[in-house]
């Protein structure tokens, strides 16, 4: 015998679990194109993809919601600003050390793109705590 979905919504409401939710079509705000927000395997993950970028823009900056690339830009902008108010290398290494464990290189975060050759940002150095002695450009090192 099989339950049917208002039996199963009841037992979940009983045992205070909550349903499964549904995907969210959202529009980024800056570029207009279509993205997922909240969708069931990025939750199954444990949580949304936004949420595997630095958090540290202030609160409330943000309309509504940015796709990936649009985001990782405003995030990588961010991140330029903070570096700069903090002033002196301690200050920068401090404040990329609690990411230090988000490995995944981002675009526009970690890196970018010219003339086809990857550029590491400072944050990237930052985040990596130590020089891999190759001159880089952003070398937060020298």
């Amino acid at each position: 015998m099989t339950k049917s979905v208002v039996d199963e919504a009841v037992v979940n409401i009983e045992e205070n679990v909550d349903p499964m939710p549904v995907p969210v079509a959202k529009q980024c705000s800056e570029c207009q194109a279509e993205f997922g927000c909240g969708v069931v395997s990025a939750i199954e993950q444990g949580g949304c993809w936004c949420q595997d970028l630095p958090a540290i823009m202030p609160l409330g900056t943000l309309s509504d919601c940015l796709c990936k690339a649009c985001l990782a830009k405003a995030i990588g902008v961010e991140i330029i600003k903070q570096l700069n108010a903090a002033g002196s290398p301690k200050a920068r290494l401090a404040l990329a050390e609690p990411y230090r464990h988000q490995t995944e290189l981002v675009e526009n975060i970690d890196f970018t793109i010219e003339d086809g050759r990857y550029v590491f940002s400072e944050w990237y150095h930052l985040k990596r705590a130590r020089c891999c002695g190759n001159g880089c450009r952003h070398c937060a090192y020298r």
